[in-house]
Parts: C-alpha cells; structure tokens; sequence
C-alpha cells in the first residue's frame, strides 16, 4: 500500500533583478569621444615633454657650434648666443614639459606646447643666424602640433610665428632672414606660407575628429545593443526561474491530494474484494492506475522545474555499481516484462565503486530501460554495463550503461529531437505508445547535471541503443557568484 507524501514547503518567491537601463546612444556617443580626445591629447602631450627638452639641448649645441666666443682685445667671453640658448631655450621648454607630465590632458597644456614649441622655432632660427634650413622647423612644428588633432592649437602657434617674424624683422631682421635689411612685407610672407599649410592641417584635423566621432557613435550603437539584449536576457532568465518556482510550486501542491487518491482508493479496493465486489475493484483499478500515471507526470515535471531553477542537488556518495544495478533490475524487470519483452543483463568484471549520486543514476537507467520496455514488443531489451576510459565526455575513468533494444527504432530526424522536453518522436507515437516526453529529457539533464553524457544510436538492424557515460567522481557543481546573489 502506498503512503501519502508530505506536503513540500513551497519555496521562497524568486527575486527578480531589474535589469539595468540602456545608456542613450548619443550620450554614450559624447563619452566615448571625449575620452578618445583625452587619449590623443594625453599621447600627444607625452610627446611633446620629451621633444621640448631635447630642442632646448640642440639649441644649446647650435650655438657653441656657430658662435661660441667672441674677442674684445685681448680677452674672450662666452657668446651672448650661448647664453641665450642656455637661458631662453630653458625658459621656454621646461614650463610646456613639466605640464606634460603633470597636466597631460588639458586645454592650456596643449596651448601652452604650441605657443612654446614655435617659440623654440624663433629660438633655434635665430642661433643659425636665420638659415633658410632652420625656417623648416616651423613647418615641422605646426605639423607636430596637429597630432592634437585640435585645429585650435593651430591658431596661437600660427599668430606666434607671424609676430615674431613682423617684430624681429623690424628690429633684426639677421636674426631671422639672415640680412641686415629686409622688405617690412616680408613676414607676410612667410605668414602665408605658415596659414597656407595650416589649411591642410585644419582639414586633416577636421578629418581625424570626424573619424572619431564615427567610430564613437558606432561604439556607442553597439554599446547599447549589447545592453539591450544583456536586459532582454536577464528578463528571459527571471521569467524562467519564476515560470520554474511556479510549476514546482503548483507540482508540490497537486501531490499531495493525488497521494491521498491514490492511498484511499487502495484501501477502497481492499474493501471491495473482500465484499466480492468485481465491478468496484475494476473501476478503483483503473482510478488507481489514472491516478500513478498523472503523479509520474508531475513528479518529472518538478524534477525538470527544480532543474531550470537550479534548485536540483546532487546527493553524492560512493556505491557499488553491481549492487545498484541488481537492486534496480528487481524493481524494472517486471514492467520490461509487460509488453512480452525479455531482459537482458550484461556486468563487466571489474565495475567496482563509483562517486556520484545513486538515486539519480538509478532513475536514468529505470527511465531508459522502461522507455525500451515501451517501444519494444515481444522483442529484447539489453542493459550492459561497463568500465569506460578517455571516451567520457569529462576524459576521466566512468562507467558506461548501455541499453539497447529491438523496438521501433528511430531517424535522424527523430533523434535530433529525441531529448526534448515533452516532444515525442512524432505525434503518432503519443496516441499509439503513451508518454509525455519527459522521461528522456530528465535523462539528459541529470546526465548534465552530473558532469556526463547521453546519446543515442539507430543500429541498422533496427531498434535503438541509448548510451550513458558517467565520471567515476562526481563533483558538486559551484554556482556562479551572480546567481548566487540572487
């Protein structure tokens, strides 16, 4: 006589996260390309720290090179050009450098270089006594200084050039043009030269800020797509988990008046063959047998709702596998027997012990071998069990079960969606054979669940074989730390 089952306490509601909101596009759009500036700006600045000091050293060896004493009698001093790359090209490249390094990144920093780098242009012109050559350095400079990618800095480096040519023209025009008498226009042009090339510095600025912008809208765009779906996800997941805690739920509550059906029409049929009564007992039979097959039905369907949830635990221990298979054979043999089926048992020698969870492992084989029994008439079902090496999907030392047996067999088709839930092979074999479906698909979690595997094979000869591997030692699976947290 079977007893009532307890009533299970449901569990706790599951705590649904709010996903986080997306970021609007053109925001994160602004962010991204402000950051991208600062990048080039900081690398730029770094850049700079080290030209400027090696600039303020070339000046200094430009002038001991060309001028490095002059004669008054019979003394000799140190040229004022010496002292002037020394003192001025000091004054001029340490502040920008120091900047550099300690403010990389900001607006006066990378003014402050521009303004200072051609500053050391007019510097070192001047210690080669106004050599045509040196004039390219301006070039260079403004070159340099676009690497900013900011047509601004341009601007002050552009006014510094022409004012030092208008004012040193005026009033030394040797140390700049390397004669003693030139045309006042001439620093215009020079000018000219200097906005002539900063037009296509602006535009190759304007080019490279507009590339930025480009690439940060369409990081952004990605960006938000992934939080998108990243939330549609996480909404998925809270629907699953809650859809899950609803059916254990509701699976937990439908047991126990299907339990107490079960109990008191046994002790109703009990009653009715003592009174004789042939027409009752038939009809509490079949309430009985309506009654075990709908509480199969909900027990594989909290098993697969405990599974999602990931309120599935495995309950690991050593056994015997021998033991565990003969103790199992008992109970399944008769209903392989129904269908005038014969059982086959084949154990290897050396099966020995196994770490894993026994009740699981045993309702895997009682699934497959009643699946077999059901499928198969008047044919054999085959359990054989054996040692297994690297073949394991873990690659360690397992067991393998296989049943096999001579029954309708399957395609390829069928097959692919064979481990489903509540998908037979085809609609016909619900109406012809029974089954929900489930009995297969809670095979292949556990199989999963205890880091293992199942497959399944058509031999051409007909029928099907099913083949489960299992590790030799199971280990607790560790929950993530974000699902643990929820």
């Amino acid at each position: 006589m079977q007893t009532a089952t307890p009533v299970a306490t449901p569990s706790e509601p599951v705590a649904v996260t709010a996903p986080p909101p997306a970021r609007p596009a053109a925001s994160r759009a602004e962010q991204l390309l402000h950051s991208y500036e600062q990048q080039i700006y900081r690398q730029t600045d770094r850049l700079f720290a080290p030209l400027m000091l090696v600039q303020w050293v070339t000046g200094i060896v430009f002038s001991l090179c060309i001028s490095p004493r002059v004669w008054a009698g019979s003394e000799s001093r140190t040229h004022v050009h010496v002292w002037a790359a020394f003192l001025l090209g000091g004054a001029i490249s340490v502040p920008p450098a120091v900047l550099a390094l300690l403010r990389p990144g900001k607006t006066s920093t990378r003014h402050g270089i521009a303004v200072a780098q051609m500053l050391m242009s007019a510097l070192l012109i001047h210690l080669t006594g106004g050599r045509i050559e040196t004039h390219f350095h301006v070039f260079g400079s403004l070159a340099f200084i676009a690497f900013y990618r900011d047509w601004r800095v341009l601007i002050p480096a552009t006014v510094v050039v022409a004012l030092d040519h208008l004012l040193r023209g005026i009033w030394w025009p040797e140390s700049v043009y390397g004669v003693f008498v030139a045309s006042e226009w001439r620093w215009v042009e020079h000018a000219a030269w200097v906005a002539f090339e900063d037009v296509f510095l602006v535009i190759a600025c304007l080019r490279g800020a507009r590339e930025m912008r480009e690439r940060a809208a369409a990081t952004a765009g990605l960006d938000e797509s992934v939080d998108r779906l990243r939330a549609s996800q996480q909404e998925v997941e809270a629907a699953n988990r809650a859809r899950s805690e609803f059916v254990a739920n509701v699976s937990h509550e439908l047991r126990t008046p299907l339990n107490a059906i079960i109990l008191y029409s046994e002790l109703l049929q009990e009653g009715a063959v003592e009174d004789g009564r042939e027409a009752d007992v038939a009809d509490l039979t079949k309430i009985q047998t309506a009654s075990r097959h709908l509480l199969g039905l909900i027990n594989g369907i909290l098993d697969l709702s405990k599974i999602e949830a990931g309120h599935m635990e495995l309950d690991l221990q050593t056994f015997d596998v021998r033991k565990m298979v003969d103790e199992m054979i008992s109970t399944i043999d008769a209903v392989v027997r129904k269908n005038g089926n014969t059982l086959a048992v084949t154990l290897a020698e050396d099966l020995g012990s196994i770490h894993g969870d026994l009740t699981k492992t045993r309702q895997i084989l009682f699934n497959l071998l009643s699946n077999a029994a059901k499928f198969t008439h008047d044919g054999t079902v085959r359990l054989s069990v054996a040692r297994c090496g690297g073949a394991s999907v873990t690659g360690i030392d397992g067991v393998e079960f296989v049943v096999t047996d001579t029954g309708i067999g399957l395609t390829e088709e069928q097959k692919s969606k064979l481990f489903r839930p509540f998908v037979q092979a085809d609609a016909s074999i619900a109406r012809k054979y029974g089954g929900t479906g489930l009995g297969l698909a809670i095979v292949a979690r556990f199989c999963a669940l205890m880091n293992g595997e199942v497959k399944v094979e058509s031999p051409p000869e007909g029928g099907a074989r099913f083949i489960v591997r299992l590790p030799a030692e199971t280990r607790t699976p560790v929950e993530p730390a974000d699902a643990a947290a929820s």
